[in-house]
């Protein structure tokens, strides 16, 4: 038996071993000689490892025996690579699929319902003849390359209706996948009715959710999906954010769900770009009267920050996993930790606008309906509910028409539902969406009770004439600032006498800025808000904000006895992250000197600690007179000091020699991946991210410079740094000179990064081999925040992790 293989764009590289020839006519045909079935598939097996799926899509196959052969026998036995292949590996995907195929069903939760499940999703499954289970995505994949892709579609289809038949109650969703090719078969949808029929399945308790396969014309989708609607089901529009489900298909498929990929919402709260696109989504779901779907939740994180975004239905591995049974019972929504928001009171309180508004229950007489807006001449709606739920929304003008139907057949659909945890910035992006004819908004409890109707023209000139808490974040270090700032200290000095306030400033800053430059400068200023941050962000009654400039303040509710010592330690890790701030020569003297001719010390910081117990401070500019008071002592010494006011008020100096080993467990977490396998795989070290969270992205340099491999990113950095890198030269980069010159680690200043637009510095790191020559560098990106992280670090819990690291 003969194989021949023809690849379209250049012939493939076999391996030597093969029997292999080329015509000069045909320089792209290869043929392989095959005693059995058994070489052949060894053949295939090897030029399936050696190039990748793609390239061999390009490539056709002819298999059989020598000799004349009709034209039409050979052009009918010519097929795709990837098809013949995978007919021969696995036969099995010719017979009877639906033996081999199992549907697993993981829930969707609601939001408002406190984390009940509302529906299931049915995924497909698919169990080979040896045991193996491939997941949905590998079964498609493999059945599109012998053409069985609809086949199997349609076959995850009835069992999936026999799943939700068996094990799954009247009422709850289930949303099933299909094939667009699928759809838009002409007997598809008559053939799914009877199905439904015939398990006794309302219409309506089904969700035809639309997968990305291929890319098919919107409009000829969207008519099949009106017929679909026209007969009750529902429509969800998978994977939307990615794949072929895009801006076109959801401007004309009436979608009632909106399923966003799970890639979009893993961590967006991260990622810049991941969460412009997941607000641009919801703006246009809301706009679109969809309702939207959070897929691939698994981090408390991005749950709490999809319920600030007021999404309502989600699912994901923090719920349950898909199963065969469906579960029952999912996790319970976190408890809710207020730690990613600024803890700053906002004084905005949605609470503050709701009114209890009329409501009606569902099975009221449509006759006493009537008569309660004649006794409510001045209500121009009123809220149905259901069992304390909102279902609807009752109009005047429909309740006085000639009909006498049930009190339901009334009713609008709900207006928007919020949550009284609603941010006042996704109230302003709703109140712009709807600034049209603005219906009054249902606000609901955390477990979907009804609250009362909040009129949003009644809001939208507390919204404008306040600043959002985000919009009272400094832009340089996040925290908070302006008048929010200001109102939380005085809130603080009117209901806590004791209040401590604590006021950091950087000493000699604008000599620094002469000095150094304004980027440094700002470098400097984001170093020390993230060292405040991390000693103070888990502390309960404790407020970190930014006055301005190189100016900082501390709000503590409460008297601290050990508030002196963090203090210390503030100063300790700032001296020893400074350092990275300044020339070497000015670390060397110990000052700098600026162009007056003046000198100035490095790294200090002057500290101010007002005291409510000195005397009740009456308000925020009382407080500040008290605190210049106490700068001024301060700054007439030299170096960092803590003054704290008492009588007479009391001077700590710090010691000089408290420094962070941070560079050292730097430099240990970098030599603990020389242990591990690093290769052109893009995710070959994601475990080294999540043991050494403070690297944004490690990459390897050859002895001449080239990198060696793409960048290897750390997962919470995905769409900020660019992938890629493999090949370029490094050689004028000073982590690579001064490392090749010296082979000793190396550490660079403190730089602005234009891939993430925030301050870092590079470590790098020499790799010798058993002569002691250089055989790579390593180099990985910190940022300032994982700096300030590593300085605070307890040193035994440091050289725990890593030892522990480094046997693993």
């Amino acid at each position: 038996m003969q194989l021949y293989i023809k690849l379209l764009s250049h012939p493939l590289q076999s391996a030597p071993q093969m029997l292999a020839t080329q015509g000069a006519a045909q320089p792209c045909v290869m043929a392989f000689a095959c005693q059995d079935d058994q070489e052949l598939l060894q053949i295939l097996d090897k030029l399936s490892a050696e190039h990748s799926e793609q390239v061999l899509d390009e490539a056709y196959v002819w298999y059989g025996e020598e000799g004349k052969l009709d034209i039409e026998e050979v052009m009918a036995a010519i097929m795709p690579f990837n098809t013949f292949y995978a007919r021969m590996r696995h036969p099995w995907l010719l017979e009877d699929l639906s033996r081999h195929v199992e549907m697993h069903f993981q829930p969707i939760v609601d939001f408002t319902q406190n984390g009940k499940i509302f529906g299931y999703e049915a995924l497909c499954r698919l169990r080979d003849p040896d045991g193996k289970m491939l997941n949905g995505e590998d079964a498609f994949r493999l059945a599109r390359q012998v053409n069985r892709a609809v086949e199997l579609d349609i076959a995850c289809q009835n069992l999936a209706l026999a799943g939700k038949a068996k094990a799954i109650p009247h009422g709850t969703p289930l949303f099933i996948n299909v094939l667009p090719q699928t759809i838009m078969r002409g007997d598809w949808l008559s053939v799914m009715l009877d199905a439904l029929d015939r398990h006794g399945m309302e219409h309506r308790d089904v969700v035809i959710e639309i997968v990305e396969s291929e890319e098919v014309s919107p409009d000829v989708l969207a008519k099949h999906c009106d017929m679909i609607r026209t007969q009750g089901l529902r429509i969800a529009l998978d994977d939307m954010g990615s794949g072929f489900n895009g801006l076109s298909t959801l401007a004309v498929v009436k979608a009632d769900f909106i399923k966003i990929d799970r890639t979009i919402v893993h961590e967006a709260q991260g990622s810049r770009v991941r969460t412009v696109l997941l607000e641009a989504i919801i703006s246009m779901a809301q706009r679109l009267g969809c309702t939207i779907v959070a897929e691939g939740l698994e981090r408390v994180e991005d749950i709490t920050y999809c319920q600030d975004l007021g999404l309502v239905y989600a699912q994901g591995y923090y719920f349950a996993k898909p199963e065969a049974v469906p579960v029952q019972n999912v996790t319970a929504l976190p408890a809710r930790d207020e730690s990613h928001r600024s803890p700053i009171p906002d004084e905005f309180r949605i609470n503050e606008f709701v009114s209890r508004g009329l409501t009606i229950e569902v099975n009221t007489p449509i006759d006493h309906a009537r008569k309660t807006f004649i006794e409510n001449p001045d209500i121009a709606c009123a809220v149905v509910l259901d069992s304390l739920r909102p279902i609807g929304l009752l109009k005047r003008g429909k309740v006085f028409t000639h009909r006498n139907d049930a009190l339901g057949n009334y009713c609008d659909p709900l207006p928007r539902m919020i949550t009284s945890r609603m941010p006042s910035s996704t109230l302003a992006r709703g109140l712009y969406l709807e600034r049209g004819e603005i219906e009054p908004w249902i606000m609901v409890s955390d477990d979907g009770v009804y609250i009362g109707i909040v009129h949003p023209l009644e809001i939208m000139s507390q919204i404008i004439s306040r600043k959002t808490s985000s919009g009272n974040l400094h832009p340089l270090s996040h925290l908070t600032t302006g008048p929010t700032l200001r109102q939380s200290l005085d809130v603080s000095l009117r209901n806590n006498p004791t209040t401590q306030l604590v006021y950091i400033d950087l000493d000699h800053f604008k000599a620094y800025n002469d000095r150094y430059g304004f980027i440094r400068g700002d470098a400097m200023i984001r170093l020390l808000s993230e060292i405040v941050r991390q000693e103070f962000h888990n502390r309960t009654g404790v407020l970190v904000g930014h006055i301005g400039g190189d100016d900082f303040v501390l709000i503590l509710d409460h008297e601290d006895p050990g508030l002196v010592n963090l203090l210390l330690k503030v100063v300790s890790h700032f001296q020893a992250l400074a350092v990275h701030l300044y020339d070497s020569s000015d670390l060397e003297r110990g000052f700098f000197t600026t162009e007056d001719g003046k000198d100035h010390p490095v790294a200090s910081v002057s500290i101010a600690v007002v005291n409510g117990s000195q005397g009740r401070i009456s308000n925020s500019v009382a407080a500040a007179e008290r605190a210049a008071t106490l700068k001024k002592i301060g700054k007439s010494n030299i170096g960092s000091i803590i003054v704290v006011e008492s009588t007479p008020p009391r001077l700590i100096i710090p010691r000089t020699d408290e420094y962070s080993n941070w560079q050292a467990r730097a430099l240990n977490a970098l030599k603990t991946l020389q242990t591990l396998p690093r290769n052109a795989d893009a995710h070959c070290l994601d475990s080294c991210f999540s043991d050494y969270p403070f690297f944004e992205v490690v990459f390897e340099l050859n002895p001449d410079g080239t990198q060696r491999f793409a960048n290897w990113i750390n997962p919470n950095m995905y769409g900020k740094i660019k992938a890629g890198g493999a090949g370029a030269d490094r050689s004028l980069q000073t982590y690579y000179s001064a490392v090749r010159d010296s082979k000793n680690p190396y550490i660079s200043s403190i730089y602005l990064s234009t891939a993430t637009e925030d301050f870092c510095l590079t470590v790098s790191l020499p790799l010798l081999d058993t002569n002691g020559a250089l055989s790579s560098i390593l180099v990985a990106d910190i940022n300032i925040a994982a700096m300030a992280m590593l300085s605070n670090l307890p040193s035994e819990e440091s050289e725990l992790t890593l030892a522990l690291t480094a046997t693993a």
